[in-house]
């Protein structure tokens, strides 16, 4: 039996390895005892879900005759497919997946919220407030999940309609992919009062006096900031000047035998959990196809979406892949299905939640 290496026990190494048990040796390789559900995270911060619904035990969302290395990779030779753990062992496949998760950089002593430590202290800002002008935004450079400042900002407001809710945005014009989407957000964050900083790029972080300073010295006083970072690789030999893992981006190949999915590869997606997902699926196709040989190789077209609160009761929903992209809402059903998503999210782990998810996407294609 072949062997399977993934190092990264998140979303697309554990769908990875789920899908392939029983058909190669797989060993996952991640540091965590628990699996967080980072979609969810937004919903703990505005106090709406416990970390019991957003977080499970690693060993219980892999299946049994998968192997779990509680360690941390400290070195990758992908030309050998081996990975180097930190207590001097060496793993080594005939397949190697890079799994790891985009990791934030801290920045003027910010460091994003995509850890349960990180929200922690969030989650108490805000359901304690001190204050009511919020800052809630973004550095310049490639963020975990573009709406991700947005919908917790509509939240905020939706909860403290008195507070003063900023949104800053370091671009001053979208990306083409994301205009739908940015025009989407804007009106919805126009229509709750929410005031937008178009092109503010950070330069100074006062955590005494509260305030920020852009690099065109516009200042902006905050009792509670919110800013996520850029996202890189702590495998900074393996990265492009991106800061993340170069790959074919149909093929989510970086050498032969080594695939890298979800956040730390350089495909010019947003890093939702759904791209993962997606990414994930291609990579076991096309190892099936090369071990079993009775199926076509299949190419991840870039394909990402997510359901985002715009307040209560409210929702809206981004679709799009490497041509093209659609934004739709706000309505009760994009609410609706990123609450259930909550809990559906554990059998997405295993693949069964694809009989509705597919047919789902390529609704969704015919509208765009």
């Amino acid at each position: 039996m072949k062997r399977l290496v993934i190092v990264g026990g998140g979303n697309a190494g554990t769908l990875i390895s789920n899908l392939l048990a029983g058909k190669l040796d797989i060993t996952v390789i991640e540091p965590n005892e628990y699996h967080i559900y980072q979609p969810g995270l937004v919903d703990y911060i505005i106090g709406d879900v416990g970390e019991d619904k957003i977080k499970m035990p690693t060993r219980s969302v892999l299946k049994q005759s998968i192997k779990w290395v509680k360690s941390k990779a400290t070195k990758i030779i992908p030309e050998d497919r081996a990975v180097i753990t930190e207590d001097g062992q060496r793993y080594e496949g005939d397949y190697l997946i890079i799994a790891t998760g985009g990791q934030n950089k801290s920045i003027f002593n910010l460091r994003g919220y995509h850890t349960l430590d990180e929200v922690r202290a969030i989650r108490e800002e805000v359901l304690n407030p001190k204050g009511k002008n919020f800052v809630i935004g973004s550095l310049p450079g490639i963020i975990k999940c573009p709406a991700a400042p947005w919908e917790l900002s509509f939240l905020i407001k939706r909860k403290y309609p008195d507070a003063n809710v900023n949104v800053i945005i370091p671009a001053k014009q979208p990306p083409p992919l994301q205009v739908p989407m940015s025009n989407m957000f804007n009106k919805k964050a126009s229509e709750l009062g929410i005031k937008v900083y178009k092109g503010f790029v950070i330069n100074e972080v006062n955590h005494n006096e509260r305030y920020i300073v852009s690099t065109e010295g516009e200042k902006v006083k905050f009792d509670h900031l919110i800013i996520d970072t850029p996202i890189f690789t702590s495998f900074t030999e393996l990265a492009d000047k991106s800061g993340l893992i170069p790959v074919d981006k149909d093929t989510l190949i970086h050498k032969d035998g080594v695939f890298v999915v979800g956040d730390v590869n350089n495909t010019p997606t947003p890093k939702t959990g759904a791209a993962a997902h997606f990414q994930a699926e291609v990579v076991v196709n096309n190892i099936l196809y090369e071990i079993e040989g009775n199926r076509s190789k299949e190419k991840y077209d870039g394909t990402a979406m997510c359901a985002v609160y715009s307040g209560i009761g409210e929702g809206m929903l981004v679709w799009l892949n490497y041509e093209k992209s659609k934004a739709l809402g706000p309505i009760s059903l994009y609410y609706h299905m990123k609450k259930m998503f909550t809990n559906l999210y554990w059998a997405s782990l295993n693949g069964s939640i694809d009989v509705v998810l597919r047919p789902m996407v390529a609704s969704i294609r015919k509208i765009v």
